[in-house]
């Protein structure tokens, strides 16, 4: 019964001005004088002929109201636009294209969300690679029973490093909307990171030199240090002794080591997801995700960073900033 109503109210013009028409051309006959009998043939006629449409109508509309009841039933996917009863007018055809669309952009929405799920299992898998070396390091100190203070305080502190990483990384697959630009004095957040990382450098024994760094940046703080502290971090795990010097001038910051530096082949790829170099892989303490986050948060802060290196004459990172930070100075 429910669908019958719906037929009839779907279709109340054409029954509308059935009546109508024929009330019209009654009224003539009427009006004239004329004979009926012509009138009641039409009459029967017409209405023979709406009624065998009403009928053919009934079924198609019944069927297709089954079909796509059972599509209801269904989870839609864009498969399922097969079962779709054929469209009979246009706006179905500009309907059923407009579904088409909604499911190709949800199953490319899912397939980018389960691709990026698996991107983040994998780096998760870096991550654990890499924070792995100070918990053993930190294991084996306390089997041999060596709990010498600074030592494990320096694990620890690598492992506070790297759960910082993880978070950061996190953050890097949210929007944009935790950054907060304002003027930042160079010297200060360099001198802050640096201040982290001085227990490294005396147990090293490496010289930091800090030249001219006088300056003020536009940038977001938080991953400002973030960036310096994964370049600084990595000149003092490649630098076995030697110096880190650190300056800037024309909007760029630049950070150099006498490290181990990096191999030709690999200098195009140390900003990859993922790709440690020979230098990670002999040592085993490197996940590739450092420098990639680190790119990614320049780009983020209209950053650019380059790297230059040499094998066993160092690594010279510069930082660009964009050159409206000049007007803050």
């Amino acid at each position: 019964m429910k669908l019958l109503k719906s037929f009839f109210y779907e279709r109340w013009i054409i029954y509308g001005m059935y009546i109508v028409f024929w009330g019209l051309i009654f009224l003539t006959f009427y009006l004239y004088e004329l004979d009926f009998a012509p009138f009641w043939d039409g009459w029967l006629f017409t209405m023979f002929m709406l009624v065998v449409y009403s009928i053919v109508s009934f079924y198609r509309a019944a069927r297709k109201q089954k079909r796509l009841e059972q599509l209801i039933t269904k989870d839609l996917q864009l498969g399922s636009l097969v079962f779709l009863p054929k469209a009979q007018t246009l706006s179905e055809k500009n309907y059923q294209e407009t579904l088409r669309l909604v499911l190709e952009t949800k199953n490319q929405q899912q397939e980018a969300l389960q691709q990026k799920q698996k991107d983040m299992l994998n780096d998760f898998g870096l991550w654990l690679h890499q924070i792995k070396t100070p918990v053993a390091a930190l294991d084996l100190l306390i089997q041999s029973g060596q709990l010498e203070p600074r030592m494990m305080k320096n694990e620890v502190f690598k492992i506070n490093e790297y759960l910082q990483m993880i978070l950061n990384y996190m953050r890097q697959n949210l929007d944009q909307a935790d950054l907060v630009f304002q003027q930042l004095s160079i010297e200060k957040v360099v001198k802050s990171v640096v201040k982290k990382y001085a227990t490294f450098f005396s147990q090293k024994d490496l010289s930091l030199q800090l030249g001219q760094l006088e300056g003020v940046v536009y940038s977001d703080k938080k991953w400002l240090i973030f960036i310096l502290e994964q370049v600084i971090f990595n000149a003092i795990k490649y630098t076995e002794n030697g110096t880190i010097s650190i300056s800037f001038a024309d909007n760029q910051l630049a950070i150099r080591d006498t490290g181990m530096g990096i191999q030709a082949e690999d200098l195009p790829r140390v900003f990859e997801k993922g790709y440690t170099g020979l230098n990670g892989r002999e040592q085993q303490r490197a996940s590739g995700l450092g420098l990639y986050l680190s790119k990614e948060a320049a780009a983020k802060l209209g950053c650019r960073i380059y790297i230059e290196s040499k094998v066993k004459k160092g690594t010279a990172v510069t930082i660009v900033f964009p050159e409206e930070i000049s007007a803050f100075e």
